[in-house]
């Protein structure tokens, strides 16, 4: 037994993984339908407004983050409609996904958990994978979502699995190695697995779960390319580490996703520079 592992944990199977998932709260009805509707060519700025207007705790989140200091328009912005017309279509229904998931799970958190890092690493992602997917012509919507939800299955471990979590922090500590690592050898299950099987469970796109689940080894397949966005998204979200995680690691890209993004050294600075540039409008989020 590791020196970490003192104490004798049970297993952590699928079907006690399964279990704990499907007692958990499900997001709003609004949350699932942005999440579909993220890619949709027919979205129109009327039936955005009026689908994130259904729900008044995500309205009044986002009338904040749009009047914060950030965009410049502090009192100015009154409406849901205001905000489409100040910042622009994309720019909302980002912020209305990141505010509506920031919701749905704020409640979880566990001893040793960082829920404010977590969240900043989750944007910066998101924001990555949004500038990726927009220089290969994909898609910018289900890319953002992606990265935003890669690692919400540590929000799993850390709220269900307190004494998990907490054996897998202490091994990560002692070995010096990367979380998934430490996931894989101390519970046999990682986060990326346990965060796919919350989002069938939540019915999110399958293509989200999918990405949520290889997104630290993409399949070299021409069909897996979110996976593959979401892998280089978070690999430069720990480079910029803007989550401010006194520990942090990053990961190595994969030569075969990389090759794939066809993206230059100037391209990738492009967009370290790009995510920084957006990410102050979405780290008013925890503060809102």
């Amino acid at each position: 037994m590791n020196s970490v592992n003192s104490v004798s944990l049970p297993p952590l199977g699928l079907d006690l993984v399964i279990k704990n998932i499907n007692e958990l709260p499900s997001p709003s009805l609004v949350m699932v339908e942005l999440l579909h509707a993220v890619d949709q060519d027919d979205s129109s700025p009327v039936a955005l407004a009026k689908s994130i207007s259904r729900h008044q705790s995500l309205v009044a989140r986002m009338l904040r983050m749009a009047n914060s200091s950030f965009y410049g328009m502090p009192g100015r912005v009154e409406t849901i409609a205001d905000a489409i017309v100040v910042l622009g279509l994309r720019t909302v229904r980002n912020l209305a996904v990141t505010a509506g998931l920031f919701d749905s799970l704020t409640v979880i958190s566990a001893p040793g958990f960082d829920l404010d890092n977590f969240w900043r690493h989750s944007v910066a992602t998101a924001l990555g994978a949004n500038a990726l997917a927009r220089r290969m012509n994909l898609k910018e919507g289900s890319a953002f979502v992606a990265g935003l939800l890669h690692d919400v299955g540590r929000l799993v471990l850390a709220s269900n699995f307190p004494e998990h979590f907490a054996a897998v922090q202490r091994y990560q500590s002692e070995y010096d190695g990367f979380p998934l690592e430490a996931e894989q050898t101390i519970l046999g299950i990682d986060h990326a697995a346990i965060g796919s099987l919350l989002g069938k469970h939540w019915l999110f796109p399958a293509t989200i779960c999918n990405a949520i689940a290889s997104h630290h080894h993409p399949v070299d397949s021409e069909n897996d390319f979110l996976a593959g966005i979401v892998h280089i998204a978070d690999a430069l979200a720990h480079a910029l580490d803007l989550a401010g995680n006194p520990t942090e690691m990053v990961p190595c890209i994969s030569q075969c996703c990389w090759k794939r993004a066809g993206l230059s050294w100037h391209d990738s600075q492009a967009i370290f520079i790009e995510i920084e540039r957006e990410f102050n409008g979405f780290d008013v989020l925890s503060k809102a």
